[in-house]
Order: C-alpha cells, then sequence, then structure tokens
C-alpha cells in the first residue's frame, strides 16, 4: 500500500496521485450518459417487475400447488374434513395442470435443440411436428429448472379452473 496515494473526486472524474509525477484521472462522462439514459428510460435488467402473491393469493396458490405441505402437521390435525377433502381436490388437478406445463415446455425446449442441432433431418423435423403431450409422462424437473414463474403458473391454474377466475384480483 501506497502511503503518498491520494484520491479526489469532482463532477468531472476521479483523480488517483500516486506521487507528484503518476496520476490517474477517470472520467464520468461515459458513464454519465449510461446513468441519464437508466433513469429517464430505465433498464429493464435492473427493473423488472416482480410479481408477489398477497396472503389470500399465496395461501390458495400454495394449497393448490404443494398440498398440505404448505401447513405444519399441527394445523393439518386440526382441520375439518370438508377442507381436507377441498384441498386434496385442488392439490390433484394442480399436479395434472403442472405436469401438462412442464411436458409443453420440456416438449418445446426439445423441438427447438433438435431443429438447431439437425436442420435438415427428416426424422428430426418428423419428430418436431408431433403435438401434444403424453400426459402419463411424469417430468421430474423442477419448476425452477424449467423457468417456470409463478406468476406464470397461477395463470395456467386459473385458465384450468384449478385457482378461482378472479385470483389476480383478490385481496
Amino acid at each position: 500500500m501506497n502511503p503518498n496515494k491520494t484520491i479526489l473526486a469532482n463532477p468531472r472524474g476521479i483523480l488517483i496521485s500516486y506521487d507528484d509525477q503518476k496520476r490517474h484521472f477517470l472520467n464520468y462522462e461515459p458513464k454519465r450518459e449510461v446513468v441519464k439514459s437508466t433513469q429517464i428510460n430505465g433498464n429493464s435488467r435492473y427493473q423488472e417487475k416482480v410479481f408477489e402473491f398477497n396472503r389470500t393469493q399465496l395461501k390458495l396458490y400454495n394449497e393448490a400447488v404443494y398440498g398440505f405441505k404448505a401447513y405444519s402437521n399441527e394445523v393439518v390435525m386440526e382441520m375439518r374434513p370438508h377442507h381436507i377433502k377441498r384441498i386434496q381436490s385442488i392439490h390433484r388437478k394442480a399436479k395434472e395442470v403442472i405436469n401438462e406445463y412442464k411436458l409443453e415446455i420440456a416438449n418445446a425446449e426439445m423441438d427447438s435443440f433438435l431443429s438447431k442441432l439437425f436442420p435438415n433431418s427428416k426424422i428430426a423435423q418428423a419428430i418436431v411436428n408431433i403435438k401434444g403431450v403424453d400426459t402419463s409422462v411424469k417430468i421430474p424437473l423442477s419448476l425452477k429448472d424449467l423457468k417456470i414463474s409463478s406468476e406464470s403458473l397461477a395463470k395456467r391454474l386459473v385458465q384450468s379452473g384449478v385457482l378461482p377466475e378472479n385470483f389476480f384480483n383478490l385481496a
């Protein structure tokens, strides 16, 4: 570490002096335009809208996606039978919808991969042209692995009738 090192900042830039002979000047101007542009226009990298569920939405979403895992054992033991049946039914339907959604995304990724890897292959094109999903196939990949957000999954669950139509308006 140099004891003679001094750093000075002013509106034009930063001046770093090591001795009387060595000086480095870092100008702000190139950065200033980037900062100004970001402040005026925004930058999606840092200003992505993050969707957050409120308590009611979170309760319904967790019951559908996680079933009884959303609750402690003590809470489950205190639930009324009709509440238990409702959660079981919703969770079973949600698992089917989630697996179908995962299959669609996995198939789309595989189709894209095959098309790029074998652009002139008739076999690859025949495989890519097969549409639909076989719901008997279970996808072991997580929602995170497939880059499925909570918001997009909630939209899919609303479309399929697992979550109520007014889910995103609940308070």
